[in-house]
């Protein structure tokens, strides 16, 4: 837990310019009554962190792009001798329409159900699940776009 405190705190040093290491130390000093890093708790540390928030720091990580070579194609071919193979072609023809992408089907797929890959899904009360939410979508995006109820 230190540790993570103590590179957000590093990444907050190089991203505020005007925080020198003699204005760290009068800050450290001045809010915690401490010369060092090493002299305060967790909730201290914590508080620090939460400090160079309000100063803009921003600690989130850039994502990186995904290589060409490691993104997933945009289509699978479903074979009629998959398990559900009428409903994962819904499910696919859905997807599609709503503008997702297949890698973002396989996350869905893995976080809702714990299956690594939508080809891999078997369970027929998952599929339901996942194309019943799938219509749902369908539907209010439909309804949005046509302006009211139909």
């Amino acid at each position: 837990m230190r540790q993570g405190l103590y590179r957000k705190i590093e990444i907050a040093r190089k991203q505020l310019p005007d925080m020198t290491e003699e204005a760290f130390r009068d800050l450290l000093l001045g809010e915690f009554g401490v010369s060092s890093r090493k002299d305060m708790s967790v909730r201290e540390l914590s508080r620090l962190v939460d400090i160079f928030a309000r100063r803009g720091v921003v600690f989130v990580k850039p994502r990186r792009p995904v290589s060409p070579e490691l993104r997933r194609a945009d289509w699978i071919e479903i074979t009629d001798s998959m398990p559900f193979a009428k409903e994962k072609r819904e499910i696919l023809a859905i997807w599609h329409k709503l503008g997702y992408t297949m890698d973002s089907l396989d996350t869905r797929v893995k976080r809702a159900f714990g299956v690594e890959c939508f080809e891999w899904l078997q369970d027929g009360g998952q599929i339901s699940t996942l194309l019943s939410d799938l219509q749902r979508r369908e539907k209010s995006r439909e309804r949005k776009a046509g302006g009211g109820w139909a």
